[in-house]
Order: structure tokens, then sequence, then C-alpha cells
């Protein structure tokens, strides 16, 4: 499992990206994304949510070198 910590705007951002894709399984993710996403008030300065599934890393990975959010170093 993976926990990775990213400003509320920035999870909402990588949403935006993931449904701008408008592949069926990153229209999954961001649904996803969002249903997680919806646990927080928007003005919580980081939100840590824990990833499990495959796809959603490398959908997570593609939103954030799109957006240029820094990919972790490990």
């Amino acid at each position: 499992m993976w926990r990775r910590a990213l400003p509320w705007a920035d999870w909402r951002a990588v949403s935006d990206m993931l449904r701008a894709k408008v592949l069926p399984s990153m229209l999954q993710q961001a649904d996803h994304l969002e249903q997680l996403l919806d646990r927080y008030p928007p003005d919580q300065a980081t939100v840590v949510l824990s990833l499990t599934d495959d796809l959603f890393l490398r959908s997570l990975t593609w939103a954030r070198w799109q957006l240029g959010i820094p990919l972790p170093s490990g």
C-alpha cells in the first residue's frame, strides 16, 4: 500500500487531468479519487490517501508529471 500526501487542490487537479484523458480506466480512477477526496474539506492543507491499485499509481504518476508536480524519489 502506498500513502501519498498532497495538498487538496493538487489532488483535485490530478482528478481533472485523469478526466481530460477520457479513457475509461482513467475516468474510473478519477471517480475513485474524487470519492476519497470528498472525505476532506477543500481547505485542508495536506490530504494523505492510500493507493493500492497499480493502474491508479500509474495514473497518478502520469497526472503529476503532466501538472509539473514533483514525483517522489522513493
